[in-house]
């Protein structure tokens, strides 16, 4: 059944409110049904500005570049859904609204009503989506993450869970992302550093290069972190070579033989074991993803929980 609700949608060409998820009374775009999900895709080209401010600093802030306290995929949580993005959708007010680009079966939802959110969920198709997914019902709409098809500030967290190497302007669609969200609204995301051949992505970046794409966009960096369960040594092995038990044994090794003369080097000048956080530099020269907590400067920020260690 076709997801009913129009309040805050607009049109993704000209921003004009849209009455109805059918056409778009001021430019005549109209927006047909793909089975049972309304696709309200960008037509038109259009010119983009991106701003560049050249006093921004080159590397993020140490405040910044820390891992969360708790942070990974719990056994048997949604697929992707990272503990520290959990709990800071989990802390906002019940009835906040939560925009997830690139939503893919929506297997998010019935976790975000659970936590008494208001969900929207969008991705550019379903059928590259794994059939075990497809169950959970699908976006709501098709949308583009360069052109959201909603008023600006209509969200309190915008969540995308890799998605971003996906995207042939993850720039722009960051700007979209703060556009959509509310002043002091969160954006929550990860995206692809050290995976080879994935998935037909576009962009891969560096800790460093999410702290810029997001300050350019006007965010407040939270926390950026590496996925240290998810390693590049792991990432070529696995995807490169269909998972097997022997490939991923053998990248957890090859992780190891890395990481033993970094620990090696920190006992001597440390003379401690050294903690996870101990290594970020190490682990963020391989990981084979980055993830993010970012907030859009404003009132609410102070209310929410930071997050990290």
């Amino acid at each position: 059944m076709e997801h009913i609700r129009t309040a805050g949608l607009i049109c993704p060409d000209c921003h004009s409110s849209l009455d109805s998820p059918e056409r778009c009374a001021a430019c005549g775009l109209e927006f047909p049904l793909h089975g049972t999900i309304r696709k309200l895709m960008a037509q038109r080209p259009r010119d983009v500005t991106l701003t560049y401010r050249p006093t921004d600093p080159i590397l993020p802030a140490e405040d910044v570049m820390r891992f969360p306290a708790r942070s990974g995929q719990s056994r048997g949580s949604v697929y992707h859904l990272d503990r520290a993005h959990a709990e800071v959708l989990a802390a906002l007010p019940a009835g906040s609204r939560i925009l997830e680009v690139g939503c893919g079966g929506g297997q998010m939802r019935a976790w975000a009503q659970a936590q008494g959110l208001d969900y929207v969920g969008i991705d550019v198709a379903s059928d590259r989506v794994h059939d075990w997914l497809r169950e959970h019902g699908g976006p709501d709409f098709y949308a583009d993450a360069h052109a959201l098809p909603f008023e600006d500030a209509r969200f309190d967290a915008v969540y995308a869970s890799a998605v971003w190497e996906h995207l042939a302007l993850p720039a722009l669609a960051t700007q979209e992302a703060l556009r959509v969200l509310k002043p002091g609204g969160v954006m929550l995301g990860s995206m692809s550093f050290l995976e080879p051949w994935h998935d037909a992505s576009q962009t891969h970046m560096t800790p460093a290069g999410v702290d810029r794409m997001l300050r350019l966009a006007g965010f407040a960096p939270r926390l950026i972190w590496p996925e240290i369960r998810w390693s590049g040594f792991r990432a070529i092995m696995e995807m490169g070579n269909k998972v097997t038990r022997f490939l991923r044994g053998l990248s957890w090794l090859i992780y190891g033989v890395y990481l033993a003369p970094k620990v090696a080097q920190h006992l001597i000048r440390a003379r401690r074991w050294p903690a996870w956080d101990d290594l970020y530099h190490p682990v963020a020269n391989i990981a084979g993803a980055v993830a993010w907590i970012a907030d859009k400067p404003g009132p609410a920020q102070a209310m929410r929980p930071e997050g990290g260690k």
